[in-house]
């Protein structure tokens, strides 16, 4: 009796870990930078910086320089970016956060005088400050686009302007379009790419992980053992 016990909470440990891993199924790329700027979960290519260095498990750059990430998406038309950053040099006029037309427009993800702008698109919202960590999360799906600020969403407009050319992001480095005056330094401690935007503030999942379906294979065989040895 204490051996089917055991045995069922072994079973109900095993399934709680299956839909943990399938709640965060989403995150699909997740740069930490722990010592290089390769994926955590060793699901994507690494980014390519031009310039700055990794230091402290973060990526810290000056102005223009920054992280570029190719064959970044699944589908360029819906995903989610999540990234924790800070400004160190001014908050003043507009700094590029993310580019989507491969340095060639100048529409993108901004902060402009403290507050998140997408260019041309949407409302100017929120407050960053400078030397202080924040998290941009930003969504793209059914042709319109979200931005949140520490999780808090400011805007939700209809945009076509963040399907990335090329499937290219690049990331704190303004585009040539505009001379490159739209830039800050800065540091950055992590950038996640999902699928959606359902996992927005999930930490990563490292490590050789079983497959979900494994898992449920596993768990439920457990279970039934105990029930049979319950019957008998």
């Amino acid at each position: 009796m204490k051996l089917s016990k055991k045995i069922k909470k072994l079973s109900f440990v095993f399934l709680l870990t299956t839909f943990s891993i399938s709640a965060n199924a989403a995150l699909i790329k997740s740069y930490d930078f722990n010592g290089d700027l390769s994926d955590t979960l060793g699901n994507g290519v690494d980014l390519i910086a031009s310039g700055g260095s990794v230091s402290g498990s973060r990526y810290n750059f000056l102005a223009n320089q920054g992280l570029k990430l190719n064959s970044a998406l699944q589908n360029t038309s819906n995903y989610g970016i999540e990234m924790k950053l800070q400004m160190t040099d001014n908050l003043s006029g507009y700094n590029k956060l993310i580019d989507f037309q491969n340095l060639t427009s100048d529409y993108g993800l901004y902060i402009q005088s403290g507050a998140v702008n997408f260019y041309t698109s949407g409302p100017t919202a929120g407050s960053v400050s400078l030397g202080a960590d924040f998290t941009i999360g930003f969504a793209v799906g059914a042709g319109s686009m979200s931005v949140f600020l520490d999780n808090a969403l400011l805007f939700n407009v209809a945009s076509s302007q963040a399907i990335p050319a090329l499937n290219i992001l690049n990331f704190f480095e303004d585009d040539f379009a505009t001379g490159q005056n739209e830039s800050f330094a800065g540091s950055v401690d992590f950038i996640r790419i999902h699928d959606d935007s359902s996992t927005f503030g999930a930490a990563p999942i490292t490590g050789n992980a079983p497959e979900p379906g494994t898992l449920f294979l596993l768990a439920s065989g457990l279970f039934g053992i105990s029930l049979r040895r319950r019957s008998l």
